[in-house]
């Protein structure tokens, strides 16, 4: 499958139905990216992070280690000042947080490509919607 296929499937499969809204079954999943806007493969994930996240409602807190966004997210925060972050030295980590359980459930370390990198956070943050739901 041709990489932008894939990712165009990825986003398919975690795009809610409109009329399931109510019951969107990611309400209680968040992702936290932490990197740094000069790190080369931390702009190569954010992009593809936003394309798996924007379309399921699915919020991301972006903890930079430079103090500075990482397109195309707008804001983050200081990544030396945010609790789950602080220690992490490896750029992209990708954090899934369950709100259900108040814990980080999974941690993706890295990027490899695209398709990897998607795949990897589409099922954790299936996995962390049926955790919710149960």
């Amino acid at each position: 499958m041709r990489r932008r296929s894939f990712i165009l499937a990825a986003i398919a499969s975690l795009s809610p139905c409109p009329s399931f809204a109510a019951n969107n079954p990611y309400g209680s999943v968040g992702v936290i990216l932490i990197g740094a806007s000069w790190c080369p493969v931390c702009k190569s994930a954010a992009p593809v992070l936003a394309a798996l996240t924007e379309p399921a409602g699915i919020p991301v807190l972006v903890a930079s280690h430079d103090g500075r966004p990482i397109a195309p997210f707008p804001t983050m925060v200081d990544a030396a000042n945010h609790p789950l972050s602080a220690g992490v030295d490896a750029l992209p980590t990708t954090l899934i947080y369950s709100k259900k359980r108040d814990t980080i459930i999974a941690q993706i370390v890295g990027y490899k490509n695209a398709r990897h990198y998607a795949q990897s956070v589409s099922v954790a943050i299936k996995a962390a919607a049926l955790e919710g739901r149960s």
